[in-house]
């Protein structure tokens, strides 16, 4: 049997650099929904490449092994700094997604979400539901309908919102997100939430209460408002969208399949900041408007600049290592997924279908996004529909390798039609 061994723990010196060169910077930025100022800054003060300049040098100093962090009291944090040891924590069911410091984030939204299920029996069967639904694995079977395919309400409804989306002029974070939004409420809930900006705003609103975690009370007003308002668009199940596929699919009361959507929202809203990053990548490096390069663009876009800053799992029994008790594994995606890959555009990462470990975009293992391809046939979709009839000239120019750190909220497009 192999010898399980303690990770080498870091200085007191190496905790503080790390508190407040990582893990600072990303709490100020908003884990659960991004501060635009706390964004804007941490651009400025190129932050995620400093942090990963950091566990660099930790990695040089210590080896390619994880380290182990003091935290607070008791508590400590192990830090993976290999893509061997990455896989190792994210495909290992003993460190568990529902992590303390997740739950105490999520509950303000999503109290019954997959993703901070702790009983794992439990989490499983929430698993099992969002897998048929969203259909992770393109061409998989719900329910004898076969999904996603292509022609689908994704491609109509993106089609129909790009076209409201500018054709000469200029393409602002705004506009984009708005049209963005319009999409996901359709493919989620139908066309008939596709104006519900209320609903939008109550997701908000309880998205940047949990920024906060624990030291922000839950507001269960607008959490209640809210679950009233989406209760409303599920029951109309409207033929086409995931709310129809929802209603399709068998769940005992305990899944509480009506929990789920909030995270397919959220998760979903992030695909917004993917898609138009990746969109500035294309100006800079154009690609045939076919749906591998679109892909492979929008799955940079996330390489490079994680929309989760950190994949955190807690282990809750006996690992490949010898951890204290109430040990939080933080895995630091922006360091992670450039690592050995690199910080440079490399598209052929996702197009060549070598083994070159490509970095955890997506997070991996048993707990990986379930609407990956969703997000990946949107993003696409999205960025298809909009380059067959403009040309775009970003507002940065983009150079290998790229910045760390990628303010969308500033980013701007002139945008010009073409004949084709």
């Amino acid at each position: 049997m192999p010898t399980i061994t303690r990770p080498p723990q870091v200085t007191a010196a190496q905790t503080l650099a790390l508190a407040t060169t990582l893990v600072l910077p990303a709490l100020a930025e908003g884990v659960i929904i991004r501060r635009p100022l706390m964004t804007r800054l941490a651009g400025l003060a190129g932050a995620e490449d400093r942090a990963i300049a950091l566990l660099t040098r930790l990695r040089d100093q210590h080896g390619d092994g994880p380290l182990l962090v003091p935290v607070t009291g008791r508590r400590w944090a192990m830090l993976p700094l290999s893509s061997r040891d990455v896989r190792a924590v994210l495909e290992d069911r003993t460190f568990t997604p529902a992590t303390r410091e997740k739950r105490g984030a999520l509950a303000h939204f999503e109290p019954d979400a997959v993703l901070i299920t702790p009983d794992r029996e439990l989490r499983e069967r929430r698993r099992a539901l969002n897998e048929r639904v969203l259909c992770p694995e393109p061409g998989a079977l719900n329910e004898g309908v076969l999904c996603p395919e292509p022609g689908a309400n994704v491609e109509r409804i993106v089609a129909e919102e790009v076209a409201t989306l500018p054709r000469d002029g200029v393409l602002t974070w705004p506009l984009f997100h708005a049209a963005h939004w319009r999409i996901v409420r359709r493919v989620v809930l139908g066309d008939a939430a596709r104006d519900d900006v209320t609903l939008t705003r109550q997701l908000d609103r309880l998205r940047r209460d949990a920024n906060w975690f624990y030291l922000r009370g839950q507001r269960t007003d607008v959490r209640n408002a809210f679950r009233r308002r989406l209760a409303g668009h599920l029951a109309r199940a409207e033929p086409g969208s995931l709310a129809a596929a929802l209603a399709r699919t068998p769940a005992s009361a305990d899944v509480y399949a009506e929990g789920q959507v909030p995270h397919w929202l959220f998760a979903y809203d992030a695909a917004a900041i993917a898609t138009y990053r990746a969109l500035a990548l294309l100006a800079a490096h154009p690609a045939p408007l076919e749906p591998g390069p679109l892909r492979a663009a929008v799955l940079e876009s996330v390489r490079l600049w994680p929309t989760t800053l950190a994949i955190l799992r807690e282990a809750t029994g006996p690992t490949d290592w010898d951890l204290p008790e109430d040990t939080t594994v933080i895995i630091y995606s922006p360091y992670v997924n450039r690592a050995e890959p690199g910080g440079s555009y490399r598209p052929g990462l996702w197009l060549g279908g070598g083994e070159e470990w490509a970095g955890v975009p997506f997070s991996a293992g048993f707990a990986r996004c379930a609407g990956e391809e969703l997000v990946l046939r949107t993003g696409a979709a999205i960025l298809g529909a909009f380059l067959r009839e403009r040309s775009v000239r970003a507002s940065v120019r983009l150079a290998d390798p790229v910045p760390g750190t990628f303010d969308h909220f500033r980013l701007r497009f002139a945008v010009k039609a073409t004949e084709r």
